[in-house]
Parts: C-alpha cells; sequence; structure tokens
C-alpha cells in the first residue's frame, strides 16, 4: 500500500456547499485528514461556517462543525485529532457568507 501526503486548498465563492476533499476512490483505499484549517480573509466582520463528512453522493454523514463564527481575520482548526475517510467520502464545507472564508485540509492517502 502506499502512502502520499495530500493537500486541498478553496475559497468558499458561493454560500453553497462546495467539495473540499475527497478520499481516493479505490477499493479500500482511506484518507487520514491531519489538519482542517479555516481561515476568515475579511478583515471586518465574522463568519460562520458548517464543515461536513459526506459519501460520494453528497449525503451528510455527520458535521464535523456546524455554524462555527470564524472571528475576522483569524482562522480556525476544526479538525484537532485526525479524522479518517474511507474510500470517496468527501469533506465540503458551506459559509455564510460568500468569498470570506479560506479552508486548507491537509491528508494522508493510503491506496
Amino acid at each position: 500500500m502506499a502512502e502520499t501526503f495530500d493537500n486541498a486548498s478553496v475559497r468558499l465563492t458561493t454560500a453553497d456547499e462546495t467539495d473540499i476533499y475527497q478520499a481516493p476512490t479505490g477499493s479500500g483505499d482511506v484518507a487520514i485528514v491531519l489538519s482542517c484549517m479555516v481561515a476568515n480573509v475579511d478583515g471586518t466582520n465574522a463568519c460562520k461556517v458548517d464543515v461536513k463528512l459526506t459519501n460520494s453522493s453528497d449525503t451528510l454523514q455527520s458535521f464535523l462543525c456546524k455554524e462555527l463564527s470564524v472571528p475576522a481575520g483569524a482562522s480556525v482548526e476544526v479538525i484537532v485529532n485526525k479524522v479518517v475517510l474511507t474510500q470517496s467520502q468527501k469533506i465540503r464545507a458551506e459559509a455564510e457568507t460568500a468569498n470570506d472564508l479560506d479552508v486548507t485540509i491537509s491528508a494522508l492517502e493510503i491506496t
């Protein structure tokens, strides 16, 4: 089994759910999410964020955070410990306000 470090960074340009990261799609593949950092790039206003774990069809499996307020000009670590994603599971995020939040995920993929 190969181990590869990966990352994904996305600006939430809409107030709709957005894919941030998807685990590898091969049979038996997994990803260990090491970090999920949400940064508020708006220098004036706080912004709420939902970060979700879904299956490959975007069906909610759990919230990693719900309506978490990220202060203006600050960042918040959503995943303090590791989260294991099985084949094709996704991390998705939704911002209260478009263009206020950047989300960065670091993961170890095992394929």
